[in-house]
């Protein structure tokens, strides 16, 4: 929950306001922290801190977290008291969130913040005030206690190196090529980036259609961060949505493997819309991030208080890439609905799990899910005492599927919460929830948890699910087979286990 207070304390202060650019581009996972340039505020005991942005959250992905931290070398008193407040600000200056502390004991090398500052989804839904020109404005306002200072301001800035890449991919012979390979060139230095190789599983599928995969391979070591989004081009020049990915590279991890969405634009729609004369075309767009290219103190003030936008912000000879997205009323209400289900507005039914209770609104619920608006048309015990009990699902299953029928909006998914709602969302025929929970699966399957989904998906009767984990597991038919996982499936459904198996020999 974001927090907002008022700061007009009429003291004097020291402000510190950080330009952290490119800020959709930042590789840090949750539990890894970005830190700010550090900043010595003379008027206070010549002290010295940084500010400490968690990008995913320090402990939920949900979850922006911000801190104030003092350094170890910084000079005066072994502990301090200060006031401080950390906020996110427009461009103009305004304030955006808020939070602030009061009378806080700072040691050396201590740190004090707000795990829960700000959600993700709100500073990316509403970009336009958050994110001008992709960059994240943090101010923090330090004041003494006790007694009047001069007032200061720091400006600061980092950003983040990023490079996107924009092109068409044709595949010609789709229906008999084995592999494809293409490589991209750095436009600053014509060197290459990033190779990636298409090619299709050995498994046919119906109408004679295989699963196609990309492997991402980076030509530069300083690659850490990339983002991919392709979307397959018709005869008539529109484009479908087939897959977009965050990828992480690292030392240990020197390639990605993805599976690209095509099932529904190949197997069901017209080969001749999106595969005239048997090419397929792609639309791609390829962001990758080096890290921090630049990080350091911008200027800093005493008494005369210099405007807040200036060209020590953001200057003119800036090389920031700019990504833009509209903003639509769509992501405004997403919002305001994820706001009224986090602060129980206009709530008239409890949903009882286990060992939580959250409160939601009929409307809401029979308009996204036709098992609970059969609850509320039969006039049943459930309506009548405004409470449904959900023991068979987790507390925390059934927030994000909460937060899924107010906004359609998902969190960070993992596999064992991507399992778990897809079991709610095929409880209370949620059909799109489902059919995301399934393609997350599909593309995280692996040796050791394709058995389970398969029973998943055949205890369920999810026809689409099921042949993708068969073609999987036929695939990597030697290693699964003498596996544990594939022991115990035969042991809790034989029939399945020789179903999956036989189709080896009807290819």
């Amino acid at each position: 929950m974001a927090y907002s207070y008022d700061t007009n304390s009429g003291k004097n202060g020291f402000s510190f306001i950080w330009s952290l650019e490119n800020f959709e581009y930042c590789w840090l996972k949750t539990g890894h922290l970005l830190k700010s340039p550090t900043f010595i505020v003379d008027t206070i005991e010549r002290t010295k801190w940084s500010l400490d942005i968690y990008p995913r959250g320090k402990e939920s992905a949900r979850w922006i977290s911000l801190y104030l931290c003092r350094e170890m070398d910084s000079k005066g008193p072994a502990t301090i008291e200060v006031d401080f407040d950390l906020a996110f600000l427009a461009f103009d200056g305004s304030v955006l969130t808020s939070a602030i502390e009061y009378k806080h004991a700072f040691s050396k090398d201590d740190s004090w913040g707000f795990p829960e500052f700000e959600e993700r989804e709100t500073v990316f839904a509403k970009r336009s005030m958050f994110l001008q020109q992709d960059s994240l404005m943090i101010r923090c306002k330090i004041w003494k206690i006790y007694g009047n200072v001069e007032s200061g301001q720091c400006i600061a800035r980092t950003r983040i190196g990023v490079e996107k890449k924009a092109f068409l991919w044709k595949i010609p012979n789709f229906s008999i090529f084995n592999h494809r390979q293409i490589f991209l060139n750095s436009t600053s230095d014509d060197e290459p980036v990033m190779a990636l190789n298409m090619f299709p599983s050995k498994i046919r599928k119906i109408r004679g259609k295989r699963n196609i995969y990309i492997e991402f391979v980076p030509s530069k070591k300083d690659i850490v961060f990339s983002t991919f989004k392709s979307s397959c081009v018709d005869t008539k020049g529109e484009c479908m949505d087939c897959g977009e990915f965050e990828l992480w590279f690292s030392p240990t991890i020197q390639s990605e493997v993805r599976k690209l969405s095509l099932y529904n634009i190949l197997m069901i729609r017209n080969d001749s819309l999106f595969l005239p004369n048997d090419v397929l075309t792609l639309c791609c767009e390829l962001a990758f991030s080096t890290g921090i290219v630049l990080k350091g103190i911008e200027g800093t003030s005493y008494g005369c208080m210099a405007p807040f936008v200036s060209n020590n912000v953001i200057s003119e000879n800036t090389t920031t890439t700019i990504v833009e997205k509209p903003d639509s009323e769509t992501s405004d209400i997403k919002v305001d609905l994820s706001s009224m289900l986090r602060d129980n507005i206009l709530w008239n039914v409890k949903l009882c799990s286990e060992s939580e209770i959250f409160y939601a609104n009929w409307f809401i619920l029979s308009a996204r899910s036709p098992v609970f608006r059969a609850m509320f048309q039969n006039d049943m015990k459930e309506k009548a005492t405004d409470q449904i009990d959900i023991e068979d699902l987790k507390p925390d299953t059934v927030r994000r599927m909460l937060l899924y029928m107010y906004t359609d909006s998902l969190e960070e998914l993992q596999w064992e919460i991507a399992y778990d709602l897809y079991v709610a969302a095929e409880k209370y025929q949620i059909t799109s929830l489902k059919y995301k929970c399934a393609s997350f699966l599909k593309i995280n399957l692996s040796l050791t948890n394709a058995c389970e989904v398969l029973h998943l998906a055949d205890l369920h009767q999810d026809k689409e699910l099921k042949s993708t984990v068969q073609d999987f597991i036929l695939e990597n038919d030697k290693s699964i087979s003498n596996s544990s996982e594939w022991e115990l499936l035969m042991q809790a459904n034989v029939i399945l286990a020789a179903e999956t198996m036989l189709l080896k020999f009807k290819e």
